[in-house]
């Protein structure tokens, strides 16, 4: 019997635990045995074919943990830790015993994990720049298919010779991954679903801003025809719930009525309290398809369904969806799609919040996995930080979870990311907890172990302990205390004990809306008008430091993560991060009505309102652009001299934008009083809550806008309307939705990856954008360029390994026209 030293983590130098070995190698391979070919999958976690393997994928610490199962299922004993690539997240496992495969998405690779040596041996490159994502075998374990989020593509990978055989082009954004088994040895005639993860627009539909403007879409071919391509579109569904629309007719709300009539049921109707304005039925489409799984004849497709149209409320904000489709037609079954908060909407409030899981909603659902008769489902709420059980009826049908009397969920470590079944137990990987929960499915609820370590945490007091409690900050959807978190240690925060902050119930979390940090490609009707979500990649400089800060919002209203914890209570109905020291244990009773620190408003403080939102702006500054693929060097070098031409004075500089904090902040203004507090910095101007420009009064260095208009703010557009119904009251903001005076510039950063384009999503892609945005000197980039093949190859390179532009912005040159970039 050898030994393995410790192994070192890749990414963050960390070391990590129990990285012994129990087994030998030949006794490994034969834990792995042979199994039964079936349905295969996408999943941070799996099992060897006779279950007597568990792999389990540290998506923190670029490695991936072995264990030995044992006591029939129930305990686990860690064999090795192995390392990876950079931020592993798919796992494969073959079906007879051999390889394991897991995907790199910085690295754009696929590692080969021997179970028998118990170290990578084999690492296939599968492009520059594809962010591969899913991967699922044929049944056989000859073929592994890799999804490739940012290039568009599937690798098709021969497991025997270890190379890559053929790239499959799909377009959209690939994700997640299931092949088929019709269990007659023959893998040409399997079928390989692979879903595009945003949802897109319906043509001839409503368009953007609307909760049934855009459908989801899955992409399938057979093994033995990849060429031949089937689309499936999933629908938008009725959510169940309702909204009051009062504010947004003109009969119903006399006094500053809405610039239209858009979001208004019906336009007749002057009783406020009709069940048609009052209670208006909300539909919601399907997006961030993250998971999918076979069962029978049908693709299960769990999702986070979103609802744009206003009011934005947790209610009706975002959902969580199952869509099912038929894997022989191809077709949508339209009438097996459930909405799984419609039915937790029936539960009873538990008696003890805070140690019930009872009447948790589950608008963060991203992985699935069921019974081989596909009779009894297990769904992953990852901001709820539990596991979902619902059942389909034998003759078909939507799944239900038991309600109003009969839900089991079961409690997992922090941010769960991915589950397997194994007979009685199944195994849930926790992506911030560093370790797997056990769950009893035979039970009511009964977690056998919540956190089994799978990877070493970092050091309370440590920054990468810093970083990681950010990110359990910015994705749970209960909540963590709002100080006292330095010394602690992650597996010690129960979420479930501070249930109410984040959001209602568990209604929501930042990461719904900013998957990964960036965006959801969703334009939300918000109070201050259309605004499609912004990636936060690009929110703080990589090179500069947090100190170089883009202003936050299209109208530049904010100026830190710190400001959104109003977010928290106006949106997602939680009393935020921090309360506790103005109104201890409050949360629960009061909500949003919980006094919240005095010190948080838009342009307030940054910093020091709460540890927690400090921790949670540590996070958001490591906050990667994903990377792109790259297109002919020659291509990119010509639309590198035509950005610099025509570009760079609102695009340049270390963020690729020239938005940034340059007046006094922490806070911006002096009072909580946001329209007419005084603004600390007499070079700032402020209009309605925007931060319209900067000038240096000390120097007289002239003045620098930080909203622009590019031709894209059109106040009769039928969307141009405020979330909150009134219009705009400020000077020179006309009577539509904020947007008169321009935008804050949005980086390009990673632009390619991040359509839709411009504040109300008018542009689906750059060659819109070229049609529609007007330079300073008149005209579009289309009708100046002429030919824009270079700037769209130069724009859809950029990411994090782009060089610095040696471009300054017009902020670069205000700042210091002498300093070098």
């Amino acid at each position: 019997m050898r030994s393995i030293p410790q192994i070192v983590s890749l990414r963050r130098g960390r070391r990590a635990s129990g990285a012994s070995v129990a087994l030998t190698g030949l006794a490994l391979l034969a834990l792995c045995g042979e199994g039964g070919a079936a349905p295969t999958r996408s999943t941070s976690i799996a099992l060897t074919g006779n279950g007597s393997l568990l792999v389990n994928v540290n998506h923190e610490a670029d490695s991936v943990t072995l264990f030995d199962v044992r006591g029939g299922g129930r305990r686990l004993k860690k064999v090795a830790e192995i390392p990876v690539g950079q931020e592993p997240h798919c796992v494969a496992v073959h079906p007879e015993g051999g390889d394991i495969f897991v995907t790199n998405g910085v690295d754009g690779t696929v590692s080969v994990v021997s179970p028998g040596e118990l170290r990578q041996v084999k690492v296939i490159r599968v492009g520059i720049g594809p962010e591969p994502r899913g991967c699922a075998l044929t049944p056989d374990g000859e073929l592994l298919f890799v999804a490739n989020h940012t290039a568009g593509t599937v690798s098709v990978i021969n497991t025997g010779s270890r190379r890559v055989v053929r790239t499959v082009t799909l377009g959209g954004r690939p994700f997640a991954i299931a092949v088929t088994d019709d269990g007659d040895n023959d893998r040409n005639d399997e079928r390989v679903f692979v879903t595009d993860f945003y949802a897109r627009l319906i043509a001839g539909g409503p368009g953007e801003g609307f909760d049934d403007g855009k459908q989801g879409i899955v992409r399938s071919f057979r093994v033995g025809n990849p060429n031949n391509i089937a689309t499936t579109t999933l629908s938008p569904i009725d959510s169940g719930f309702v909204a009051n629309r009062a504010n947004f007719c003109n009969l119903t709300r006399p006094t500053a009525p809405p610039a239209n009539q858009t979001f208004c049921p019906d336009t007749t109707i002057a009783d406020p309290l009709s069940p048609v304005i009052a209670a208006n039925p909300q539909a919601v489409f399907p997006n961030q398809l993250f998971s999918a799984l076979i069962r029978g004849r049908r693709l299960f497709l769990p999702n986070i369904g979103a609802q744009p149209e206003p009011p934005v409320q947790f209610t009706v904000n975002v959902q969580a969806l199952v869509h099912v489709v038929n894997t022989q037609n191809r077709q949508e079954n339209a009438a097996e799609h459930v909405n799984l908060n419609d039915q937790i909407d029936l539960e009873p409030a538990p008696g003890s919040p805070t140690t019930s899981l009872g009447k948790l909603f589950g608008n963060d659902i991203v992985a699935i996995d069921a019974s081989p008769n596909g009779r009894t489902f297990f769904i992953v709420s990852r901001g709820g930080n539990y596991v979902l059980k619902a059942t389909r009826p034998a003759a078909g049908g939507p799944l239900s979870i038991g309600a109003p009397n009969n839900v089991v969920r079961f409690k997992t470590g922090n941010i769960p990311t991915g589950i397997v079944l194994g007979g009685r137990f199944a195994y849930v990987n926790n992506e911030v907890g560093h370790s797997v929960s056990i769950l009893d499915t035979n039970s009511n609820g009964n977690t056998v172990a919540l956190n089994v370590p799978s990877s070493e945490l970092p050091k309370p007091g440590s920054h990468d302990h810093a970083v990681l409690l950010g990110k359990l900050v910015f994705f749970t959807g209960l909540g963590v205390s709002d100080n006292g978190l330095v010394g602690q240690g992650i597996g010690d925060i129960d979420p479930l004990l501070f249930r109410g902050k984040q959001s209602s119930n568990a209604w929501s979390t930042c990461a719904p809306c900013h998957p990964a940090g960036l965006s959801d490609g969703v334009t939300w009707i918000f109070p201050d008008g259309p605004r499609n979500t912004l990636p936060l990649d690009a929110l703080y400089s990589k090179i500069n430091g947090p100190h170089d800060t883009r202003i936050n919002n299209w109208s530049a209203a904010r100026d830190s993560v710190t400001d959104f914890n109003g977010n928290s209570r106006a949106v997602q109905g939680g009393c935020g991060f921090a309360s506790d020291a103005f109104a201890p244990g409050q949360c629960l009773t009061l909500g949003a009505a919980t006094p919240a620190n005095p010190a948080i408003f838009d342009h307030g403080f940054s910093q020091g309102a709460s540890e927690a939102l400090d921790f949670e702006t540590e996070w958001a500054e490591t906050v990667r652009p994903f990377n792109q693929p790259q297109a002919d060097p020659s291509a990119i070098a010509l639309g590198a001299a035509d950005f610099a031409e025509n570009c760079a004075s609102c695009h340049g500089g270390a963020k690729w934008t020239k938005s940034q904090v340059l007046y006094l902040n922490n806070p911006t203004l002096n009072t909580a009083q946001a329209l007419g507090g005084t603004v600390r910095d007499p070079g700032l101007t402020l209009t309605a809550n925007q931060a319209v420009s900067y000038s240096d009064v000390v120097v007289d260095s002239g003045i620098l806008l930080f909203l622009e208009g590019v031709g894209t703010f059109n106040a009769a557009n039928a969307i141009e309307i405020r979330g909150a119904g009134a219009p705009a009251a400020a000077a020179g903001q006309g009577a539509a939705s904020l947007g008169s005076l321009g935008f804050n510039v949005p980086s390009v950063l990673s632009i390619g990856f991040h359509a839709p384009y411009f504040h109300n999503g008018a542009a689906q892609t750059l060659a819109d954008v070229f049609a529609q945005h007007q330079l300073g000197g008149g005209g579009t980039i289309q009708s100046v360029l002429g030919d824009t093949t270079g700037l769209l190859a130069f724009l859809s390179s950029l990411d994090g390994r782009t060089p610095l532009s040696t471009e300054k912005s017009d902020t670069d040159i205000f700042r210091d026209p002498n300093q070098d970039l």
